[in-house]
């Protein structure tokens, strides 16, 4: 079964560029920002390896969950501009994180792009909100990001692991705000959508 979400990405697009530009002036004038920041490649320069470090999450996923094994959501995940962002597109197809009172399942898009340090996640959704988090690769070459703001006071760290057979394991944790105690709230497995 393959959902084509394409309808509803321009709006989530420019809900996430909404939610970057308010990032970029946390600290001040968008443009002092931009020259804060280290140098960034020229329009399509996006070849590099660090740029390909998240491509093994690409892909068009069934998403199950770790423990039943069950299939939770679908799962497209994309590369666009020139190759410099990688687009997620989820859809729950169960309650699973279905806010009290929603009408709807949860459904989120997630850009993500290299920004000459680090890995720069924003997440949006139809439920919840929104989540700034940054990322790198571990020693074992996990993808791992952290929440750069607190989200609803709770602190988020997810991470993906590349599995030989092709999966990737999403571990998903929450902590009290500034705390450091994580807690594993979700656990995904993501297998090729054929």
């Amino acid at each position: 079964m393959r959902i084509d979400l394409r309808a509803r990405r321009a709006s989530r697009f420019a809900t996430l560029a909404a939610i970057a530009l308010a990032i970029a002036t946390l600290d001040g004038p968008a443009e002092a920002a931009m020259e804060a920041s280290p140098s960034v490649p020229a329009a399509g320069a996006c070849d590099t390896p660090q740029h390909h470090q998240f491509d093994f999450w690409l892909g068009d996923w069934q998403v199950f969950d770790a423990e039943t094994h069950k299939l939770v959501a679908f799962d497209r995940v994309e590369k666009h501009a020139e190759g410099c962002i990688v687009q997620q597109n989820l859809t729950l197809l169960t309650d699973l994180w279905r806010r009290p009172g929603a009408k709807y399942r949860l459904s989120g898009i997630g850009v993500n792009r290299f920004d000459g340090e680090a890995w720069l996640q924003l997440w949006a959704d139809n439920q919840w909100g929104a989540i700034a988090m940054r990322g790198s690769l571990d020693e074992n070459g996990a993808m791992v990001f952290k929440s750069i703001i607190p989200s609803r006071n709770r602190d988020l760290k997810v991470v993906f692991e590349k599995h030989a057979d092709g999966t990737v394991r999403n571990l998903e944790y929450v902590a009290p705000a500034g705390s450091g105690k994580w807690e594993k709230y979700g656990d995904l497995i993501y297998r090729p959508n054929r």
